[in-house]
């Protein structure tokens, strides 16, 4: 059949925009620092559709908040590219290294004493704009309805010109833009506080207490129905983690196996979807066979029949809380106003929270210094 040049064109434009448009974005591979897991990250991750938190609104939350992009510059954020649907068929075309799975781990050596910097010269507060960063582990809107008054609140006691919080897509995202002088403070898990300390001259200063807990447990969760009905079943199938430094989404999950002698065939498909309510969301999508997260994402989620619907495989051991670190080279007043500011708040003085912080200390770290050592996480 005789097609017109006219025609023709218009069939090779629509093709081309229908590829560009639709044809959903590849996941790429990474490789994470522990060579006992296989490790694939998703492009992107999707949220609960939520009601903006009528106090708390979108417009006034993105004045304080700042998105991190790939190179580490501040940046407003496009929730359209950055929130999306996991693609989890690509995340999971890795294999599992069955040859690299120690279960055994020798004994570690002591750390290397620590050698510190000297503190920053003093700045003007009053002039200074303190900026926080954190990973979105949850959504935007819920992390920003927690944050604002948190905020708020440090902004007062701090005298600061501002505070503000910067979110990237990862952890190694935030330690990397603290080292770099592009953020003041990061809130991390313990993990990964420990596995950057050395490297980049970290020290912590305060830790998070929610209510009067100082510790929280990562969990492995599964459909109820699934096809995964304990942890012996998790080989061969596709889980999904939270990130490679996360601690209560994979590190000690990845221990919890260990320590039970449970090795994953190089069937297994690993993803990475960003934060928790991901890895829940996932489960309860069908799009990932099981996977593991923070406890209090199933305990504090407000979905119908959420017990019926999905099942704890297993707990992990307590993880101590996250912590609030900076540079041991942070001007001398600054970290010292900010760790007086944190440690001065009152149990409810932060609108519909329990959070509070305590001081920090390496010494509190050194249960989670040795599980990482056993996982050959640090050196």
């Amino acid at each position: 059949m005789h097609i017109n040049s006219s025609i023709k064109t218009g069939l090779l434009l629509f093709s081309f925009l229908a590829s560009t448009l639709l044809t959903p974005a590849v996941c790429t591979a990474q490789r994470a620092s522990n060579p006992d897991f296989p490790h694939y990250e998703s492009s992107g991750y999707s949220d609960y559709p939520e009601v903006a938190d009528p106090e708390y609104g979108t417009d006034e939350s993105t004045n304080v908040y700042e998105y991190l992009d790939r190179e580490g510059e501040s940046g407003s954020e496009d929730s359209e590219n950055y929130y999306e649907e996991p693609n989890y068929e690509s995340a999971g075309t890795g294999e599992y290294d069955e040859a690299a799975d120690v279960s055994e781990a020798a004994e570690p050596a002591p750390p290397p004493a620590r050698q510190m910097l000297k503190p920053g010269d003093p700045i003007d507060i009053a002039e200074k704009t303190i900026r926080v960063g954190r990973i979105p582990y949850l959504s935007v809107k819920q992390l920003m309805a927690q944050a604002v008054p948190l905020l708020r609140n440090l902004q007062k006691r701090t005298g600061a010109k501002e505070v503000r919080l910067v979110s990237s897509g990862s952890y190694s995202d935030i330690i990397s833009a603290l080292a770099r002088g592009k953020i003041d403070f990061a809130w991390v898990g313990p993990t990964a506080y420990l596995k950057h300390r050395d490297k980049e001259n970290l020290m912590a200063v305060a830790k998070a207490k929610f209510g009067d807990e100082t510790a929280y447990r990562g969990v492995f969760i599964a459909p109820a129905k699934g096809k995964v009905q304990g942890l012996e079943d998790l080989s061969g199938n596709i889980v999904g983690f939270v990130d490679p430094e996360s601690a209560s989404g994979y590190i000690y999950p990845n221990y919890l196996l260990k320590t039970l002698k449970i090795k994953l065939s190089k069937k297994t498909r690993v993803a990475f979807l960003k934060n928790h309510d991901n890895v829940l969301l996932a489960v309860l999508k069908g799009k990932i066979d099981a996977g593991a997260c923070l406890e209090k994402t199933i305990t504090a989620a407000k979905i119908k029949d959420l017990d019926k619907r999905i099942i704890v495989l297993a707990k992990t051991e307590e993880i101590p809380s996250d912590v609030i670190v900076c540079r041991q080279d942070c001007a001398l007043n600054l970290r010292e106003k900010f760790q007086e500011a944190l440690t001065s708040i009152k149990p409810g003085e932060l609108p519909g929270s329990p959070l509070t912080f305590l001081t920090a200390t390496d010494d509190e770290f050194a249960p989670v210094e040795a599980v990482m050592r056993y996982l050959k996480l640090l050196p």
